[in-house]
């Protein structure tokens, strides 16, 4: 069993899946054991009830902050006028997808699309619905204040305005298989993912999000990853922590 869900999502940490397999006990018994997949329905309820979903809008800001202040421009330039391509891998709810679109739509972009990829159908609804509740505690406590325009606040819920919904789609995926074209995505965003992944499982992942990236796009992650070298990823540097970006052809 554990062998199996090590397959198909890459968990690391046994005692954590232990523990969420026991929460999802009831599920076991609808599980196919000479058949598995994504798409079988007993595996991918199960594969819903034991991932991660912990997220929320501007998470981890200082690195978006940086993001946007020294890499966005660049990737602008670069794009020359095509739509800028952002990624948020390992989306969740989709918290961080519709912060990489508010801040597209600040950063000077005049046109750009996100696209959100998680493995949790429950949490893909909620992310292409995209109503949250405002908390307790503030789900919005680390949103800077002149972004809240591109939110639309209602009562004790929000989400994003009208003008962003139409430029972000999600769909389901597994990190560890192919999803992503190859050099398509100016800069991916994948942060709290790789840490419940095994060590090959960690590489697998990277290896496709470096290979989804075009020449000079930018890779953010967890401030505890560090891709190996043979990825040919060099650190932004200074306050930028935890933001890689991908050689060109002339380094």
């Amino acid at each position: 069993m554990l062998e199996v869900l090590r397959d198909l999502a890459g968990f690391a940490d046994t005692e954590v899946l232990r523990g969420r397999l026991l929460r999802a006990r009831h599920l076991l018994a609808r599980l196919e054991m000479t058949r598995y997949g994504l798409d079988e329905p007993g595996w991918a309820a199960l594969l819903d009830a034991v991932t991660v979903q912990e997220t929320r809008m501007f998470r981890a800001a200082p690195q978006l902050e940086a993001f946007r202040a020294r890499a966005l421009p660049g990737l602008i330039k670069r794009a020359q006028g095509r739509p800028l391509s952002l990624v948020s891998a390992g989306c969740a709810t989709g918290e961080e997808a519709w912060t990489l679109a508010v801040i597209a739509a600040s950063g000077g972009a005049a046109a750009w699309r996100v696209l959100g990829l998680d493995l949790c159908r429950p949490a893909l609804e909620v992310a292409a619905r995209a109503r949250y509740r405002l908390g307790p505690p503030d789900a919005l406590r680390e949103v800077p204040p002149a972004d809240r325009a591109l939110l639309a606040i209602e009562g004790d819920c929000f989400g994003p305005a009208a003008a962003l919904r139409p430029r972000v789609a999600f769909r389901r995926a597994n990190l560890l298989e192919p999803g992503l074209e190859t050099a398509s995505a100016d800069a991916i965003l994948c942060r709290n993912v790789l840490i419940y992944l095994t060590p090959e499982g960690r590489l697998a992942v990277l290896r496709r999000l470096v290979a989804a990236l075009r020449p000079g796009g930018a890779l953010l992650l967890g401030p505890t990853d560090s891709p190996p070298a043979e990825l040919r990823l060099k650190p932004l540097g200074g306050d930028a922590v935890g933001i890689w970006r991908r050689e060109d052809d002339n380094g």
